[in-house]
């Protein structure tokens, strides 16, 4: 029986990493705040919103919802990344996406100033995570996999990792953020002509492409590791990308859906809100 990667343990420990580093912090008169900024009323991002800001209340964080309904187009928004970027109690800026039709995400991305973009949407961020520079922040569910895999001790050094998915904000910064461990990193994708040729060679299987049920035990190889990222609805029972109960016999080690990964996004964010904060203020 394959090890549960349990994404609620790992996120707890994230959170209570994170709450010592922004009380820290507060003792040294600089105070973390995160503002979630919302223009329109998707019940998705209006869920987000409302866990994002009680996970940051924890961990010792301000944490501001902004909604701003009236901002119509991409130079309001413009102008309320504008004011946030100018405003110096504010150390990370989240914005919730997809976007109103009518407003670029591109330009809004671009504008947002890189050490306040905690879920990395500006190409910097991607440019630095590129060069290995530090001061890079991660998209968050890329960083969780990582924190996952640090937490149970892998050794990335050396490892062969496959990841399935080449999404800007998943599959394509995870398998840079494995290869700057030093990790041998394949990064398939669902037009991938034999995804298997790829997936059973790897020590460490990252499924990442929202197509549910993808994953079968013939994508693995016997003792794989297998990190789920997707997530969805089928029949009614929330799963992944991985059909777990086929799948985890054969796996030495697997994230459940729910409980795996996203369990350990929005703790990754409260980390990356007390990095800005240390990078504002030159603090190590």
């Amino acid at each position: 029986m394959a090890k549960i990667l349990d994404g609620k343990e790992v996120g707890k420990a994230i959170r209570e990493r994170t709450k010592q580093e922004a009380d820290a912090l507060r003792e040294q008169g600089i105070v973390p705040k995160l503002v979630v900024l919302r223009v329109d009323e998707n019940p998705s991002s209006m869920a987000y919103e409302k866990n994002a800001i009680k996970v940051m209340e924890k961990c010792g964080i301000d944490a501001e919802a902004r909604t701003e309904l009236e901002a119509k187009t991409t130079e309001d928004v413009l102008k309320i990344i504008d004011e946030l970027n100018a405003d110096e109690s504010v150390s990370g800026v989240i914005i919730m996406q997809p976007f109103p039709e009518g407003i670029e995400r591109a330009e809004i991305a671009e504008r947002l100033n890189p050490f306040k973009d905690v879920d990395a949407l500006n190409p910097v961020n991607l440019g630095k995570l590129i060069n290995n520079d530090p001061t890079a922040m991660a998209p968050s569910t890329a960083q969780a996999c990582i924190e996952i895999l640090d937490y149970y001790d892998y050794e990335l050094e050396g490892a062969e990792v496959c990841v399935v998915g080449s999404s800007p904000v998943v599959g394509k910064p995870l398998a840079v953020m494995l290869s700057n461990r030093n990790a041998t990193v394949s990064n398939t994708h669902v037009y991938t002509k034999d995804n298997t040729l790829h997936t059973t060679l790897a020590d460490i299987l990252v499924s990442a492409t929202g197509a549910l049920g993808l994953v079968g035990p013939d994508y693995i190889k016997e003792g794989a590791t297998v990190i789920d990222v997707g997530f969805g609805y089928k029949d009614g029972k929330a799963t992944g990308d991985v059909r777990f109960e086929e799948v985890e016999p054969k796996a030495s080690a697997i994230t459940p859906v729910p409980g795996g990964v996203g369990s350990v996004t929005t703790g990754v964010l409260a980390s990356q809100v007390v990095k800005g904060a240390k990078l504002l203020n030159n603090v190590e």
